[in-house]
């Protein structure tokens, strides 16, 4: 009996099922299994596919080239709840930056506003300023003229 033939009967004792269930489960007739466990044939590429389908845990290299264990090796899923944990508080720092840089700026524009109107008024206090010094000196031209009309 070929070897091929023998991996797929191991299969069939690892999962603890009769010829009959083992040829209902792959939806196989009962003389295909029958041909295979006597020699007679080897498995066919859809009988393979029928077993990795349904017993998933199985290994492929395994059954079709001998090469390695029946099962597969499981891999260990890694813990990230520490690191989903950090990234969540992270977020919630980024948020609570984004806010504050936010109002920062909204204040930030208000004061530049103010800083204009400042400026604005100064530039209107220098030009009152400009004009109570011209208004001074016209007072003064005026007084100076109505003294000499008196003194004349």
């Amino acid at each position: 009996m070929e070897d091929i033939n023998k991996r797929v009967l191991s299969v069939m004792d690892k999962k603890n099922l009769s010829r009959t269930a083992f040829a209902s489960v792959l939806d196989v007739s009962l003389p295909v299994l029958t041909h295979i466990s006597s020699g007679r044939n080897k498995p066919g590429l859809e009988l393979i596919q029928k077993v990795l389908i349904h017993f998933k845990d199985i290994d492929p290299d395994w059954l079709v080239l001998g090469h390695g264990d029946m099962l597969r090796k499981r891999t260990e899923k890694p813990d990230l709840i520490k690191e989903i944990k950090e990234i969540n508080s992270l977020k919630v720092d980024l948020d609570q930056i984004s806010l504050n840089s936010k109002q920062v700026i909204d204040y930030n524009a208000i004061l530049l506003k103010e800083v204009s109107y400042l400026y604005e008024l100064n530039q209107y206090m220098l030009d009152n300023e400009n004009k109570i010094k011209l208004m001074k000196e016209e007072i003064n031209s005026i007084q100076d003229k109505i003294k000499a009309k008196l003194l004349d």
